[in-house]
Parts: C-alpha cells; sequence; structure tokens
C-alpha cells in the first residue's frame, strides 16, 4: 500500500508543479505582450522582446518532461491497484492537490510500536517459545527505551512496555540494554539452549533495526518541514517582489531585466515549494510505513503553492 500512496504523492506534487509552470508561463507571456506593446510604439528594443521570449520558451519547456512523468505516474497507480495503465488517466488527470500533511506524526505508545511492526511480533513470538523452555522470562529481557515526546520525555521499564494508557508519544527514540546484564543471561540461555540464545540476538537486532528506521523517518519528516516553512516564504516574497517589480517597469523605474530576473527566481521558488511539499507528504508516509499502521482515516487537501 505504501508503494501506491507514494506513487499517488508523486503524481500530485507533479501535477502542482505543472500548474506553478503554466501559470508562470501566463505571466511571462503578459510581460512579453508589454515589451511587444514597447516595441512597436518604439520605446523598447528587439533584444528585450528576444530575452522575454526566451525565458517564456525555457518555461514552456518544462511541460513536456513534467506531463511525461505525471502520465507514468498514472499508469503506475493503475497497475498498482489491478487495474490497466490507462484505465484511471480520466480520473487521474484531475489535479486535487497535496494532502496537508499534520505538523506532528502521532505514532502512539512504544507498545504499540512493537505490537505493530509484523517484524517484531514474529521474533517475539520465537523468543517467547525459545525462553519459556529454560525459565527465563520474555518481559526480562525487553530493552528500556526513551522517548522524546511531545509531552517530554522519559524512560519505560520492561514491565511498562506493552501499557495501553501510557501518556508518552513518540517523536524521537533511543534504546538501552545496560539496564540487563545480557552477558549473563546469554550466558544462561547458551549453556541451556543454543536455539534461545541465537532467538535473543535476532530479537536484540530487529528492535533496533525498527528504531533506526522511525528516527530515520522522523527525522527527514522533520527536517522537511522546516524547509517547508522556508521556501513558503520565499514564495511568498518572490511572488510580491515579481509583481512590484512589473509596476516599476509599467512605471518606467525599471528596466526590463528586473521584470525577467523577479520573475525567473518567483518560478524556481514555487517549483521548490511544490517540491519540497510532495517529498514531505512521502516522508510522512515513510513515518507510517515504519510503524506499520497509524494512518488518518482523512487528511484534508494543500492550498496551491501560489498563483504564479
Amino acid at each position: 500500500m505504501a508503494g501506491t500512496v507514494q506513487s499517488y504523492m508523486d503524481l500530485r506534487g507533479l501535477q502542482e508543479r505543472l500548474r506553478v509552470a503554466r501559470a508562470n508561463a501566463d505571466n511571462q507571456r503578459e510581460t512579453l505582450r508589454i515589451v511587444q506593446a514597447r516595441l512597436d510604439a518604439g520605446s523598447a528594443t528587439d533584444f528585450d522582446r528576444s530575452r522575454a521570449s526566451a525565458q517564456l520558451e525555457a518555461t514552456l519547456a518544462r511541460v513536456p518532461a513534467l506531463e511525461a512523468e505525471a502520465t507514468v505516474l498514472m499508469h503506475r497507480i493503475a497497475v498498482l491497484t489491478g487495474k490497466a495503465p490507462s484505465d484511471l488517466l480520466t480520473q487521474l488527470e484531475q489535479p486535487a492537490g497535496l494532502p496537508a500533511i499534520p505538523a506532528a506524526v502521532d505514532p502512539g505508545t512504544p507498545g504499540h510500536l512493537l505490537r505493530r511492526r509484523p517484524d517484531i511480533a514474529a521474533a517475539e513470538q520465537r523468543l517467547h517459545a525459545a525462553t519459556a523452555r529454560i525459565g527465563v522470562a520474555t518481559a526480562d529481557l525487553f530493552p528500556r527505551f526513551t522517548l522524546g515526546g511531545l509531552i517530554g520525555s522519559q524512560a519505560i521499564d520492561a514491565g511498562d512496555l506493552f501499557e495501553r494508557d501510557s501518556e508518552t508519544r513518540l517523536v524521537a527514540l533511543g534504546v538501552d540494554w545496560s539496564f540487563l546484564d545480557i552477558g549473563r543471561v546469554k550466558a544462561r540461555m547458551a549453556a541451556a539452549d543454543a536455539d534461545a540464545s541465537g532467538e535473543l540476538a535476532r530479537y536484540q537486532q530487529t528492535v533496533l533495526l525498527a528504531l533506526e528506521e522511525t528516527e530515520n523517518a522522523l527525522v527527514r519528516y522533520q527536517r522537511s518541514r522546516e524547509e517547508d516553512t522556508h521556501l513558503s516564504q520565499a514564495a511568498l516574497d518572490s511572488t510580491r517582489a515579481a509583481e512590484l517589480a512589473r509596476i516599476r517597469y509599467d512605471a518606467g523605474a525599471t528596466g526590463l531585466l528586473e521584470v525577467l530576473d523577479a520573475e525567473r527566481v518567483r518560478l524556481q521558488a514555487q517549483d521548490a515549494l511544490a517540491a519540497v511539499r510532495t517529498r514531505t507528504a512521502n516522508n510522512a508516509v515513510a513515518v507510517y510505513k515504519t510503524l506499520a499502521g497509524g494512518w488518518p482515516d482523512r487528511i484534508p487537501l494543500r492550498e496551491n503553492v501560489g498563483n504564479g
């Protein structure tokens, strides 16, 4: 399912980048019209017209590649959902916008994290079966987790790990095996049952890998949100700058170069914002994937990056 969701996010992100390119092309086409009118009136040069036309054509050149990639993703989504490649084109060609990803992903209690992941659950069951034969309680082999959460941070002992009423909410994870004399336990298990010793090692590694995946996913998600914040402001500022440059040009207070430069920066900022919002959405998907669940039932759509 995660692959289908990621393809869908990529598609909506590409469609937003297409909208940005077309809107900016419309603005640049208007700039070219103004320059052409000035050229006809003798107040602009053919050099000005050529520069304005070149920038417009460069922007229009973005469109075919984005359209091709969007169509490829539509085909991919159809196949992933068990349909022929072209079956969903009519439905998916209608832009729907990227989902408005929440500011904080709430993975739930650490117990829920361990219970949800099938790899950890399977390793736990194998460990439980192996240790039951030699009198080692499985709960005593669980690590101590340190969670940096939305409500502070706290250490959770093995006995509390699977309490459903825990108030801890996961943002950053740590794991500490030092509270357990693991060497003594391993020696006891090795002497009694080599299989049990092996299952403990496999359980440890499975938990650590799960924590690594979750921490990495959360870090990427948070950093992409920070990038989104900066690019959102850049898109707003560059849009305003382009509007002011056009006003100054119309009033004869500046040359065409200032207008073209402002329009170029606006396109770059808006395109970068659409791209980072796509990446943020995919990073959120990666977080939910590492948690083996917790998908929201409904997610509202984001507003467009800008009106070009």
